[in-house]
């Protein structure tokens, strides 16, 4: 969907489980937010509750895969909310979540410039920054 405006909940740089880690707390602070619909917020509800009880799609016959089935259904409970709210608010959320804006960049700053003595200048780039020693380990 090349023309879909929605925030990207996925981050490639991260790895699964902090991507999952990202998802759930999205969905906690979707769910604590007005401007989200009431009924749209019984979704991840719905998820949870199927996840304690014991109705199952896949009977308990093969252990491993009657708990993927129960991961799944929360996965995408959780996805289908994110995706049904508000892009706005979801968008917000992940700024929040992620610490930057939605086109974020680095921006070059402009250089410094020194006169000299002679007529020539001097391109002066400053690196601003904090530096620590590392512990030194005692023999």
């Amino acid at each position: 969907m090349p023309n879909d405006k929605r925030p990207v909940i996925y981050d490639e740089n991260l790895n699964f489980f902090r991507n999952l880690i990202l998802q759930a707390r999205l969905v906690w602070l979707l769910m604590r937010d007005p401007r989200v619909p009431l009924w749209l917020k019984a979704m991840p509800i719905a998820s949870l509750v199927y996840l304690f009880s014991p109705i199952d799609f896949l009977p308990d016959t093969i252990p491993v895969l009657t708990q993927l089935d129960d991961i799944a259904v929360l996965l995408i409970g959780f996805r289908l909310f994110i995706d049904l709210c508000p892009a706005d608010v979801v968008e917000e959320y992940m700024q929040s979540l992620t610490g930057h804006g939605p086109n974020w960049q680095v921006q070059q700053q402009a250089k410094a410039k020194e006169p000299r003595a002679d007529s020539d200048t001097v391109e002066t780039t400053v690196i601003d920054g904090s530096y620590t020693e590392p512990p030194t380990e005692e023999k």
